[in-house]
């Protein structure tokens, strides 16, 4: 009988060893770069709270911070989970440090005890004196925290000056069409700071107006489930995107007021040498002949103004000859 055993042992033993590797295998890493991101964000709101977010309705991480201090340690705490209907239920605390220099104690629920839309009540005592640390009673999906939409594109429109902004749904979204979207449009060259546009109706592109022509824009998008059915926070920001806008000036009305003022132009010109004789008058103004008083004054006498017929009229046509030549 021992014989037909002999063989089966190794595998029982291999078995039995990867059973208690999986029981006692280390939780997720806490200094992972995007759960340390996550937790920054939220321990920004409220560093002395509780503090709980899902990131797809099928999970469920709480934590808390607090100064770093000798002799504190997970085992100080006691952390329970409460489903509606069920018994009460431990879980097991981790500890780690934070880029900030306080230190972060976590928990992480089951799968199976994640469950959305039911009443879970938590609560956090100290072991030594079973003190109640922290009480909160949440719903998994109203603490969603998104990863941040990827893939955000920016480009010109076609027609009106306009930007059009593409993006992805955050990856592993639960539900897609129920995200709400808040645009970041910034500029070092427009005062006032940031502008942001809410994008409702699961909605991942946009077209943006009444931007400064000839400058340079950032932009960045970031995601939160929608009410009433969920809620939580907003992600952080998705990477930024730029672009430089076209200028103000519409080529077309830039063409056609140009076509317009030659036209004035060539009607100033055909103005002006329509009435150049009348022009010509008044800027040069002839000089009077005496001829037609001094009968043959250039072709008898040859301008002797002497032996010219009327010599009592010589001293008055020197005066005009005079005055005109002054006007000139």
């Amino acid at each position: 009988m021992d014989h037909l055993w002999a063989p089966l042992w190794p595998g029982v033993g291999s078995l039995c060893l990867l059973l208690a590797g999986a029981a006692w295998a280390p939780p997720p890493n806490p200094l992972d770069p995007k759960f340390e991101s996550k937790a920054a964000l939220l321990a920004a709101r409220g560093p002395e709270e509780l503090l709980c977010f899902t990131e797809r309705l099928e999970d469920l991480v709480c934590f808390w911070e607090e100064a770093a201090s000798a002799g504190v340690g997970p085992d100080n705490y006691s952390f329970f989970y409460q489903l509606e209907g069920e018994p009460w239920k431990p879980c097991s605390l981790h500890q780690a440090p934070t880029a900030r220099g306080a230190v972060r104690f976590w928990c992480s629920l089951p799968t199976a005890d994640a469950s959305s839309f039911v009443p879970l009540e938590l609560r956090v005592t100290a072991v030594s004196s079973g003190a109640p640390r922290y009480h909160r009673i949440i719903h998994i999906n109203e603490v969603v925290l998104l990863d941040p939409p990827a893939g955000l594109l920016a480009r010109r429109a076609d027609e009106g000056g306009h930007v059009v902004l593409r993006w992805l749904p955050p990856p592993g979204a639960p539900v897609a069409s129920l995200i709400r979207y808040e645009v970041n449009i910034s500029s070092g060259n427009v005062a006032g700071g940031a502008q942001k546009v809410e994008i409702l109706d699961g909605r991942t592109e946009c077209a943006l107006s009444n931007l400064r022509g000839r400058t340079r824009y950032t932009f960045m998008v970031r995601a939160r489930m929608a009410e009433p059915s969920f809620g939580g926070f907003w992600s952080a920001w998705s990477e930024p995107a730029s672009l430089l806008t076209a200028s103000d000036l519409d080529p077309l009305i830039l063409t056609l007021s140009l076509i317009l003022v030659l036209i004035l132009l060539l009607l100033a010109v055909l103005a002006l040498l329509s009435h150049r004789r009348t022009l010509k008058q008044k800027i040069w103004p002839g000089i009077p002949s005496p001829e037609s008083e001094f009968e043959g004054l250039f072709t008898t006498h040859k301008g002797n103004f002497q032996v010219s017929p009327a010599p009592r009229t010589v001293t008055r046509w020197l005066q005009i000859f005079n005055i005109c030549l002054l006007n000139e």
